[in-house]
């Protein structure tokens, strides 16, 4: 029985590494960027950013793909907010993979999933983007998709959040057609007040400024779930999508005039998006840096990933953090299962061996 017992040693270990430790000695790799320049620097902003969690729903999917994949999303997650202590948390769109295909009590219930896995200590705020996942892409957008996400998760069209003096614009991807749809028109209203408060920031001393809030300007974030206009992603100067794919406007990336207008309504200084499922770092057709951010979840990519920001009001700094690997999972219970049997075939082996012996003594009593 001594082999059992080693066998199940040797599984219980390969469990708890697999499931409660290596997401630690992984993430433990990963440092918050440092910025070299020394004004701003006692008291940076620390943001961790993610994107394309896809939260399965209840059409998709087998259950134990649910089970597992979302387990091991909770427990990077986890490891990464003890870790890192970040000041604030972005979900850079497509929080479910069914959101705009199940009741409303299914999306309570989906709600209470994603809250859950993302859970964060007291004061550090999770910031949720709307991704076509959750609402839909324009042409399927309805004003019940659109009122439940913004009334269960406290987002809009469009959002402006300052943040020690770290100015983010949060933009739902979806309703930036400028066709004149009710989104559409509704998201350009809301993007244009967040231009004049920016502008009133910059230059307060101006007659119209006088009755708005006075935090100090710095050039804003800018953060959605469509990337801005690129052809593909051949115009990366990083990227880690396994083939490069032509991307088209509205589907894959905002269109050049959504582009144009962000940037000249806003002026970001640098933005982030998801939607591809891969990393890649540009400098994208407003000439700043853009990141796309990698999904989240073993289910669209089995080497998931993460950006840190280190961020201050003049200066910013962005790095990529590598989480477990998909592969390194299940080696490491293949691993475990030949080890097993090594054991048992060196066990049977010594059984035999004494078998024979025994055999071998009888027939020598007996002659």
């Amino acid at each position: 029985m001594r082999f059992l017992y080693a066998c199940f040693v040797i599984v219980l270990c390969a469990l708890i590494f697999c499931e409660y430790v290596a997401d630690f000695v992984v993430l433990q790799k990963c440092k918050w960027p440092e910025i070299k320049r020394k004004k701003y620097v006692d008291d940076p902003l620390r943001a961790m950013i993610l994107a394309d969690p896809h939260l399965l729903g209840p059409h998709r999917g087998h259950w134990l793909d649910k089970l597992y994949r979302e387990w091991h999303m909770t427990r990077a997650f986890q490891a990464a907010s003890r870790l890192f202590q970040p000041d604030v948390v972005f979900v850079l769109g497509d929080l479910f993979d069914e959101g705009d295909m199940v009741s409303d009590k299914q999306f309570q219930e989906y709600v209470w999933r994603y809250l859950k896995m993302f859970h964060l200590p007291p004061g550090i705020p999770l910031i949720s983007v709307a991704g076509n996942h959750d609402v839909g892409f324009h042409y399927k957008m309805h004003p019940f998709f659109m009122s439940r996400f913004e009334s269960y998760l406290n987002n809009s069209s469009v959002n402006l959040y300052t943040i020690k003096q770290i100015h983010f614009v949060v933009i739902n991807s979806m309703a930036m057609e400028a066709d004149g749809c009710m989104f559409c028109t509704q998201a350009e209203d809301q993007l244009k007040n967040i231009s004049r408060t920016l502008h009133c920031m910059k230059y307060p001393l101006e007659a119209e400024c006088a009755r708005t809030r006075r935090h100090p300007y710095s050039q804003p974030i800018l953060l959605q779930h469509f990337p801005t206009y690129r052809i593909s992603d051949t115009m990366c100067e990083e990227h880690d999508a396994p083939y490069i794919e032509a991307f088209r406007e509205r589907f894959h990336v905002l269109s050049k005039d959504a582009t144009d207008m962000l940037g000249e309504l806003l002026k970001p200084r640098l933005a982030f998006a998801g939607h591809s499922h891969h990393f890649c770092h540009s400098v994208n057709r407003l000439g700043i840096d853009e990141y796309t951010v990698a999904s989240f979840s073993w289910r669209n990519k089995v080497n998931p990933s993460f950006m840190l920001a280190t961020i201050t009001p003049d200066d910013y700094v962005v790095s990529k953090c590598k989480m477990l690997p998909q592969q390194f999972v299940f080696n490491s219970y293949l691993s475990a299962v030949i080890l097993c049997l090594i054991v048992i075939g060196f066990q049977l082996r010594k059984c035999i061996q004494g078998r024979r012996q025994s055999s071998a003594a009888v027939h020598r009593k007996v002659n």
